[in-house]
């Protein structure tokens, strides 16, 4: 049995370990070891990432109950490496976790709802069973970063089964031994298998980006420390930018973005409204010699092409078509009044 060294200590970087075994299994090779740091895959986290060795670990898993190392290259069994977890990796994702556990943790105490799913890869979601508002969760949001000021110790155990059985926490599965407990103080209680931050201080900040309806209850899109602070960095630089492009001050640029949006509107529609009566001045002066027509006008899209057509056959009857080449290829449009095509 491996032991679990992310357990004891979740900022631990690297370690010692003495391969047990080691089996290529398609193009990695299967490596467990007597005691590990990697957090393998699990509760809706992706695994840990590092070195074992020389041979890069990409992948961790949980398999028959044993940690299997996914690695590039073999070892050699019986031989111990020093091993080396990619912190930057794990201390983000500590990071989203303990972040979601705050939110999670307010959201049950502030609304009843229980977190029934969650998915921690390139981005973060948290699923409820309860439908939220934008103004409750800015509340929610707004809590989550004051546990976040206060840097509120976050304690990860193993209780025992008495002390278990008095605890109130938050738990998807119905789990009766070897629970391990995470515990934000004041703020969330929950059974959790994964690292996390030793205080929320180290969370940096909490935001939530986006929410939806979903399966009865709301999914949220969530972003925490560097991942939001990416995040901020990206959209001011945006914000910037359009604001240099329609000369407006920042505070303003949403405002500018609708003043134009509404400007484009109204030329599209005036634009339209002149190409119309120039399709209608253009089917006037046409006079068929014979009840089946055409006309080639290039420029003309799918749209203004109909519009020629039919003013063609209601100025003129019989079977009336309009054709047109733009960017290499050729549209076109045929009515017919009172005659089948």
């Amino acid at each position: 049995m491996t032991e679990k060294l992310y357990d004891k200590d979740s900022h631990l970087k690297e370690f010692e370990g003495t391969v047990l075994s080691c089996e290529k299994i398609g193009e990695k090779y299967a490596i467990v070891l007597n005691q590990t740091a990697f957090f393998p895959e699990g509760g809706g986290q992706q695994s840990d990432r590092g070195y074992a060795g020389d041979a890069y670990i990409a992948d961790v898993q949980i398999k028959n109950g044993e940690i299997l190392h996914f690695a590039d290259k073999p070892l050699n069994i019986g031989q111990a490496y020093k091993c080396k977890i990619d912190f930057d990796f794990r201390f983000r994702n500590m990071q989203n976790h303990s972040g979601e556990h705050i939110i999670s943790g307010i959201v049950h105490k502030l609304y009843g709802f229980n977190n029934v799913g969650f998915h921690l890869g390139t981005e973060m979601t948290v699923d409820f069973d309860g439908e939220l508002t934008r103004r409750q969760l800015d509340e929610v949001e707004d809590l989550a970063n004051k546990a976040v000021y206060e840097n509120l110790p976050v304690k990860a155990y193993y209780p025992t089964d008495e002390e278990l059985k008095s605890l109130d926490y938050r738990s998807k599965l119905d789990l009766k031994e070897n629970v391990r407990i995470v515990k934000i103080k004041g703020v969330d209680v929950c059974a959790c298998c994964a690292p996390h931050v030793k205080a929320t201080g180290e969370i940096g900040v909490i935001k939530i980006l986006d929410f939806e309806k979903y399966k009865g209850g709301v999914r949220l899109l969530v972003k925490c420390g560097r991942d939001a602070l990416s995040d901020y960095r990206e959209k001011y630089r945006n914000i910037l930018e359009i604001s240099n492009l329609l000369s407006a001050k920042q505070p303003d640029a949403s405002a500018a973005v609708v003043k134009l949006n509404n400007q484009l509107s109204a030329e599209k529609a005036e634009t339209a409204a002149l190409k119309k009566r120039l399709i209608a001045e253009m089917a006037a002066g046409f006079a068929p010699k014979t009840d089946k027509t055409a006309v080639f006008e290039n420029g003309l899209d799918i749209k203004e092409l109909q519009l020629l057509a039919d003013a063609l056959c209601s100025n003129a009857g019989g079977i009336r078509g309009a054709f047109s080449g733009k960017d290499g290829a050729f549209s076109f449009a045929i009515c017919g009044e009172e005659t089948a095509l």
